[in-house]
């Protein structure tokens, strides 16, 4: 039987999936999480105010059912929205093929492969009509995420294949072996697929143990990453010098590696506590097995699984199915504590109280997020000026919002505020560690006569991405401002033999300009 509860799940579910909007300077990710956590509180408001005054006449297994028959016919969407991408039917924003209602193919890839054991449903119904839809669906599913070439997703839905094949064919160990030997060629291939972007990552988990260490039981904090992690790979370059890894060194905002990211900002205690939570989880599944407890623990599985190598938990609708699927691994006891009345209105009147709380909350947040959209927005059209007042204002609703902050900055940059630019900069820098942070604190420097501070900012930021052209760039022009002519030769050098990434015509543009003035500060030194 369909209720009220399923119809908002559903919203939920497509909302956290599909929600985009303009009118936000994230146009992806913010609306996702917007629309997911409105729905979310009026779903625990509705199941609160259910509780406490009516009866629940349907069957638990039932609900489950359809709930889990939802997340299948929204990933089934999302995987469509994928293929009709991929040939070349929608016009999107981004270079890349298949991203569905994403900016990327991580999270496209994740909220399928969360989503994909759920197809489990379909497959167990007694209507051979129905399993053969989820046979198609679950095909569907599986063709959107090796389109969207995320090794993740791929690695993701080979290691659940083979769980379930395993459950329902393999009962020889020769036949296991093997299967794991094909997974372990899948992932040499996943490596070998795009080798510098593995290679990339790799340096991220090395500067991210060097994190660790220095903070290993309680970890650095929440926010640690964005605030540390690139520091640690200046670090890093300074320490071991120019090496393979210098033209493959980014600007990092994720660990790309859910567990890591749990060491950075809890340490090993958080790390324990999620490991306590998973071994309670097995023995829930353990106590009271059935098929669809199965289902969910296949997809926490493939979850965790995408989670070694990508952010997976950045996307809302994972969050949602594993918390659904948290909920079907232990309902019998959530059931427990639910038969004593005290307990059951206490729950509810909390959680009600919170859903309106939060709802008001988020509803001064997103007409916040618009404010700034419109106003980037203005500012983009050659307005900046103009808006400089509404970015004051908002500052006080975004003053620990590290994307804000920069925002600021450049804007009082661009007007030639510097005093006022390298203030907000410096209160983003607090939160973000990030390349073109340190080139607009350098830039603010530079312009205050500040010039050995601007140094420290140039250099850093040469170091964070060593590939990068435009900070040595910089730092000539600094050495020409405070007429240090070493200095200028030694960096000029540095620029001519530096090797291209990507060979673009600013970099060009950049060598020949240092050609030139190598070659006319050679001449006035023999003419000296």
């Amino acid at each position: 039987m369909i209720r009220t509860s399923h119809y908002l799940f559903a919203a939920l579910c497509l909302g956290s999936l599909f929600a985009c909007s303009r009118q936000f300077t994230d146009s992806y990710i913010v609306p996702k999480w917007c629309f997911a956590v409105f729905m979310l509180f009026i779903v625990l408001a509705y199941e609160a105010v259910n509780i406490l005054f009516y009866r629940q006449n349907e069957q638990k297994d039932t609900r489950i059912s359809v709930y889990g028959f939802i997340i299948v016919i929204s990933c089934c969407l999302q995987a469509m929205f994928g293929v009709v991408q991929f040939l070349g039917f929608l016009q999107i924003s981004t270079t890349l093929w298949v991203t569905g209602s994403f900016d990327n193919p991580a999270g496209f890839a994740a909220c399928l492969c969360a989503g994909f054991p759920f197809v489990g449903f379909l497959l167990s119904d007694s209507n051979k009509y129905i399993r053969y839809v989820g046979g198609l669906i679950g095909f569907v599913i599986v063709i959107a995420v090796i389109l969207s070439q995320s090794r993740a997703g791929i690695m993701s839905i080979a290691f659940i294949c083979f769980i379930l094949l395993n459950m329902k064919f393999f009962h020889k160990r020769w036949v296991k072996y093997l299967s794991l030997l094909c997974f372990a060629l899948l992932l040499s291939g996943c490596y070998w697929m795009k080798k510098d972007s593995a290679d990339g990552r790799l340096l991220i988990w090395r500067c991210s143990v060097s994190m660790v260490k220095d903070a290993p039981w309680l970890g650095h904090g929440i926010g640690s990453f964005e605030a540390r992690y690139m520091d640690y790979q200046a670090d890093y370059f300074r320490q071991y010098g120019l090496n393979r890894y210098s033209m493959l060194a980014d600007n990092v905002k994720h660990p790309f590696n859910e567990y890591l990211g749990v060491l950075l900002n809890f340490g090993f205690v958080g790390l324990l506590m999620i490991l306590a939570l998973i071994t309670l989880l097995i023995y829930c599944y353990k106590k009271h097995p059935c098929a669809e407890k199965r289902i969910a623990f296949c997809s926490l599985i493939s979850i965790g699984v995408f989670s070694f190598f990508s952010y997976t938990f950045t996307y809302p609708f994972t969050w949602i199915v594993t918390f659904l699927c948290i909920i079907i691994l232990t309902k019998e006891y959530i059931a427990k504590v639910f038969t004593c009345p005290i307990i059951k209105n206490t729950v509810c009147i909390f959680i009600l109280l919170c859903s309106f709380w939060g709802i008001y909350n988020l509803v001064k947040r997103v007409m916040a997020e618009k404010e700034w959209g419109n106003t980037s927005r203005l500012a983009l059209c050659g307005a900046s000026g103009k808006t400089i007042p509404a970015y004051a204002e908002l500052e006080k609703q975004f003053e620990n919002n590290l994307y804000f902050l920069y925002n600021y900055a450049a804007i009082l940059l661009e007007n030639k505020q510097y005093e006022e630019s390298l203030t907000v900069a410096l209160q983003c820098r607090k939160y973000w560690a990030d390349y073109d942070l340190e080139l607009m604190i350098g830039e603010n420097y530079q312009e205050l006569d500040k010039y050995e501070l601007a140094e420290r900012y140039y250099d850093n930021a040469s170091m964070m991405c060593p590939s990068r052209f435009l900070p040595l760039y910089k730092l000539f022009h600094l050495y020409k401002n405070m007429g240090n002519r070493k200095c200028m030769l030694r960096v000029a050098e540095s620029v001519i033999d530096k090797p291209m990434k990507i060979k673009t015509s600013a970099i060009r543009m950049m060598k020949r300009e240092m050609k030139s003035e190598q070659a006319q500060l050679l001449i006035e030194e023999n003419n000296n």
